[in-house]
């Protein structure tokens, strides 16, 4: 069970503008989350932009107890708002901060990075569909 309480994700703008664009260009700083038996996590959000309009991501970085970091990457979907994207996301992030999975979301893929692209763990890109 998870030793903390969840929290608000504070969210920031990838673009030179003052408000949020309405898809896309925004992220998370990384959050600190700590398990009392299997040690604590990193965790970070981001929705893209261009070839990756609207896609929600997150990668965790997991420590365990003798200090062993394991990073993993995922795609949790295609959003049509950034809006969207915020809600889902703080709500799998609260439901990671007390299960440390993903099961609430009911489609996420692992990532691989290629040549610094997303892509499936069979070697497909990852890119946004047409909006």
């Amino acid at each position: 069970m998870s030793t903390l309480c969840t929290r608000k994700i504070e969210w920031e703008n990838g673009t030179q503008w003052l408000n949020f664009p309405e898809l896309g260009s925004i992220y998370t700083q990384t959050m600190l989350v700590f398990d009392e038996y299997e040690g604590k996590y990193k965790v970070s959000f981001r929705v893209g932009d261009g070839r990756r309009l609207g896609l929600l991501f997150v990668e965790v970085e997991s420590y365990d107890c003798d200090g062993y970091a394991y990073t993993r990457h995922y795609c949790l979907g295609q959003f049509y708002t950034n809006e969207g994207a915020i809600k889902f996301a703080q709500f799998a992030f609260d439901h990671f901060c007390l299960e440390f999975n993903w099961k609430v979301c009911p489609s996420f893929e692992c990532v691989d990075y290629i040549d610094g692209d997303p892509c499936t763990l069979a070697g497909d890109e990852i890119v946004s569909e047409l909006i």
